[in-house]
């Protein structure tokens, strides 16, 4: 398998990933709560992360080729093709980045949308964004950040968690 392949279908298996989450549990959460607030501004909202996590699995499923080529995640193997009945320890690490980067990545944007929204719905409405809010809202920023560093940056990250042999 080349490893063009093996990230085409990793980022395929994410898109998979992120509509089961958003089916189970994104999309259900958001409609139980515009059913109990029932306004304008929360059918809006549904419906901005329907087409958002649609457009999300759109792209990592069908546009998975375009996706490795525009962030250029083929850099950082040493050869093209990727034998798993040789697999070195290094490979394995940026296997690892990789995936834990993605789904970092995929289960953090939902929360960073709803924080998102929900601060900027406050602050039309005169509301106070608490503390709580706002730790979340720090926290679900940092979690796309990172998760996004490391799914762009796995060649950097597993050089630094591998010894060199001397």
């Amino acid at each position: 398998m080349t490893k063009r392949d093996f990230l085409v279908l990793m980022i395929k298996l994410f898109g998979l990933y992120s509509a089961v989450t958003t089916m189970f549990s994104v999309l259900p959460n958001n409609i139980i709560f515009a059913l109990g607030h029932l306004d304008a501004t929360i059918a809006v909202w549904v419906t901005v992360v329907f087409v958002v996590t649609i457009g999300l699995f759109w792209l990592l499923t069908f546009k998975a080729d375009r996706l490795v080529g525009f962030l250029k995640l083929e850099r950082g193997f040493n050869d093209d093709r990727i034998e798993l009945g040789n697999i070195k320890a290094d490979d394995i690490i940026k296997i690892g980045t990789f995936v834990i980067g993605g789904l970092l990545l995929i289960k953090s944007i939902p929360g960073l949308l709803s924080n998102l929204f929900w601060a900027f719905k406050g602050d039309i409405a005169g509301i106070e964004f608490g503390e709580k809010d706002k730790f979340n809202l720090t926290v679900s920023v940092l979690n796309v950040l990172l998760g996004y560093l490391l799914f762009a940056n796995y060649d950097f990250v597993a050089r630094r968690l591998t010894k060199k042999k001397m």
